[in-house]
């Protein structure tokens, strides 16, 4: 610890679910303050501390140079200031080439890699927490669950990096990185999502479709067939799919990496945001696409294309209409009011599904709370508010919805 830090004004660089980045000073150095909104228990300033001395020296992963306590009690960890994110690129419409995902994809395996070797897990790879240096070298900051479990957030703003086992039951291991780094990948590449938000799609319709559905390939054709195989790959929604580990991730994109000359123009290039525009037509972006190995490329497509790409849409026919739901299949009973938590229960005659229960609060919006593969779940609720529920499932193919119920004489619309 050491109190030789300063926040010398209200600047915030970012600010995430639950933590604000902030511009400070240390020991007449500028630095990134990351503060959260109250002290560290001692299990978690000790688990941040063993995860710091693990991560130190590893390549590509920007280190938390310290802990330091503000005046006010609120701990926050002090890192190197870095001037880019790549949130900030995405979100302002930027996207990368076939070539700058080979070399930011080698990149961030190879932190994830080290960091996994040493027994650190990230926990939430996503564009928020890859840096820019000056230099235009990315890191990956932000690791370690010691936080994340401290100070719970609301996922509603990162579903699209979360892996399906991470929203059933909050798992948080090395394979749900792979699946972070292959849905940040997706979305350098296509500009979205790999499974973005349909309109008018409920909440709980939305996380039961993460939870089950697989994501489609990327079907640009300006992005090689490999590039979207080993991509597709990572984002298979049962971890025993995925690559075994991201060492094995980080020499498959060795393999495909462009020249050394061409690698260093790429990362010079992230220094100064040369991105092309998320509306640059496909034959700009072929034409400024760096060469992956093409020796490799042919060697490494028999081994993964086969088990891990999903046929183009159009290639494929097309389902007819799913059949309406037979709501019979799911049941819920009658809420058991407690004052200021509802007990739910439901039966179902699916085998092997996921439930969520939809909350809504008289005059206010709904939101969904996951129950896994229970069937029963008790939820916090305002002791003077009216509310109606109602259960979703899905087994993977439909969406079932119960009828609904009331507490305290809300009148439900379904």
């Amino acid at each position: 610890m050491n109190a030789v830090v300063t926040v010398p004004d209200e600047r915030t660089l970012g600010a995430g679910p639950v933590a604000t980045v902030h511009s400070g000073v240390f020991d007449d150095v500028p630095v990134a303050l990351k503060i959260f909104p109250a002290r560290f228990d001692r299990a978690t300033l000790a688990e941040v501390e063993d995860d710091r001395a693990r991560l130190r020296d590893l390549p590509s992963v920007l280190p938390v140079d310290g802990v330091e306590q503000l005046s006010d009690g609120r701990h926050a960890l002090r890192m190197e200031l870095c001037p880019q994110s790549l949130a900030a690129l995405v979100d302002g419409g930027r996207w990368l080439l076939p070539g700058e995902a080979v070399v930011l994809g080698h990149v961030l395996a190879t932190a994830l890699a080290g960091a996994h070797a040493a027994g650190v897990v990230h926990g939430r790879v996503q564009p928020a927490n890859v840096l820019f240096r000056p230099t235009g070298e990315p890191v990956l900051a932000d690791f370690g669950v010691a936080v994340r479990r401290a100070f719970p957030r609301d996922v509603a703003g990162e579903l699209e990096y979360l892996a399906p086992e991470t929203l059933r039951e909050e798992t948080l291991d090395e394979r749900t990185d792979l699946y972070g780094l292959g849905a940040l990948l997706y979305r350098v590449l296509t500009g979205k999502p790999p499974l973005p938000g349909q309109l008018g799609e409920p909440a709980g319709e939305r996380i039961l479709r993460l939870l089950r559905s697989p994501v489609p390939a990327i079907d640009d054709p300006g992005v090689p067939v490999i590039l979207s195989a080993m991509v597709g790959r990572m984002l298979a929604p049962h971890p025993d799919n995925r690559p075994p580990d991201a060492a094995w991730v980080a020499e498959r994109f060795a393999e495909l990496l462009p020249s050394e000359a061409e690698s260093a123009a790429v990362v010079s290039g992230f220094s100064s945001a040369a991105l092309s525009p998320l509306d640059a037509p496909p034959a700009k972006r072929r034409r400024r696409n760096f060469v992956l190995g093409g020796a490799v490329a042919v060697v490494c497509v028999a081994g993964i294309v086969a088990a891990t790409l999903i046929p183009d849409a159009e290639d494929k026919p097309q389902p007819a209409p799913p059949a309406p739901a037979p709501e019979a299949a799911l049941e819920l009973a009658e809420p058991v009011d407690r004052g200021n938590e509802v007990v739910l229960t439901w039966t179902s005659s699916l085998a092997d599904a996921d439930y969520a229960v939809i909350v809504a609060p008289e005059g206010e919006p709904n939101h969904a709370v996951l129950a896994s593969r229970l069937h029963t779940a008790t939820v916090k609720v305002d002791p003077l508010q009216r509310y109606c529920f109602e259960v979703r499932a899905t087994d993977g193919q439909t969406v079932y919805t119960s009828l609904s119920h009331s507490i305290r004489g809300a009148v439900c619309s379904r």
